[in-house]
């Protein structure tokens, strides 16, 4: 094989390598397109992550509206221990001492009111799935949390 031939023999092993690269990488990119990307063209908005402080002593926000979906997380950020409890007995944080968090994913519509059970006064509510109907109507709504938190909630 002269020179002129191995020349042409290299280019052509060169081209399919540069070939090969180019179909892995567009198929790396089809792989490994994240899924909030996917719901997006869906027509789905990905689910949202909040957080609500828990302050010496009340919630900040008190009152949150979220959609379906969605997952709150509470932190204690106050000096003493704190709870996260739903009045219906659906979650319970059990005490969360400075620093500690607890998440609850929810799903369904309606209105889920919570409190703490050391410090009953401190009141809060989560909005699920946008609130078109008055509140008193979305209190008889079921409204229930999907995982998330301590002691299997």
């Amino acid at each position: 094989m002269g020179s002129w031939e191995k020349e042409v023999a290299y280019e052509v092993v060169s081209m399919k390598r540069i070939l090969c690269l180019v179909a892995f990488s567009f198929l790396a990119m089809l792989v490994f397109v994240p899924v909030a990307q996917a719901q997006d063209m869906m027509g789905q908005p990905p689910p949202k992550e909040w957080s609500v402080a828990i302050e010496d002593f009340y919630f900040e926000p008190a009152n949150a509206a979220i959609e379906s979906g969605d997952t709150i997380t509470w932190v204690n950020e106050g000096n003493t221990p704190h709870t996260v409890t739903s009045d219906d007995g659906q979650f319970d944080s059990e005490v969360l001492k400075p620093g500690d968090s607890f998440s609850v994913t929810f799903t369904g519509a309606g209105t889920l009111t919570y409190h703490c059970e050391i410090h009953p006064s401190m009141r809060g509510s989560v909005s699920v799935g946008g609130g078109a109907a008055p509140m008193e109507q979305q209190q008889q709504q079921p409204v229930a949390p999907a995982g998330g938190g301590m002691g299997g909630y």
